[in-house]
């Protein structure tokens, strides 16, 4: 009884050990672990940053070049 619990063990362990490599191995197991840590959000988070700065910054040129804004004021 005693041999069939260590067996079953290793047996799980095995398998979450060749999961974990699995994982870690491929480019879409970097994505899961980035998903399960949380940095895939800061990833995001940062991106979308980044992404409303450059925005900004084509809107604020548009808007300067529009003539006769000075003279609304």
């Amino acid at each position: 009884m005693q041999y069939s619990n260590w067996r079953g063990f290793f047996t799980v362990l095995f398998i979450a050990l060749f999961a974990f490599f699995i994982l870690v191995g491929c480019d879409s197991g970097e994505k899961v672990v980035d998903e399960v840590t949380g940095n895939r959000a800061v990833k995001q988070y940062h991106q979308s940053k980044k992404n409303i700065e450059k925005i900004a910054d084509k809107q604020a040129e548009k808007y300067g070049k529009i003539p006769g804004d000075d003279d609304k004021k």
